[in-house]
């Protein structure tokens, strides 16, 4: 595992030792678990912003957020993105990215 060294500001140390202080562990647990949260976030972001651009296809989305394919048409209502998607991308998308 690797080390990172950032620097914050005071509201932002306030704030950590608050979530630290709830979630009743250390402080770099707490960052590491905001850290994945926020690279999760960061992947379904661009995945929901290729799909719009039409550059890629619901199944590849998937792949590249990390999430499933359900997952994925889950968060495409939730951002509003709204493709060409016919029954037969569907049965290849599940050929393809079966359930896990």
């Amino acid at each position: 595992m690797a080390t990172i060294s950032v620097r914050v500001d005071d509201d932002t140390l306030r704030d950590l030792e608050l979530l630290r202080e709830d979630s009743k562990v250390d402080r770099s647990e707490v960052i590491r678990r905001l850290l994945d949260k926020a690279i999760k976030n960061a992947k379904l972001e661009r995945a929901m912003q290729l799909l719009r651009e039409r550059k890629i296809s619901t199944g590849k989305a998937a792949e590249l957020a990390g999430v499933t394919l359900y997952e994925i048409i889950e968060a495409m209502e939730k951002y509003d993105v709204y493709v060409d998607y016919t029954p037969e991308d569907l049965r290849r998308d599940l050929r393809r990215f079966p359930i896990k």
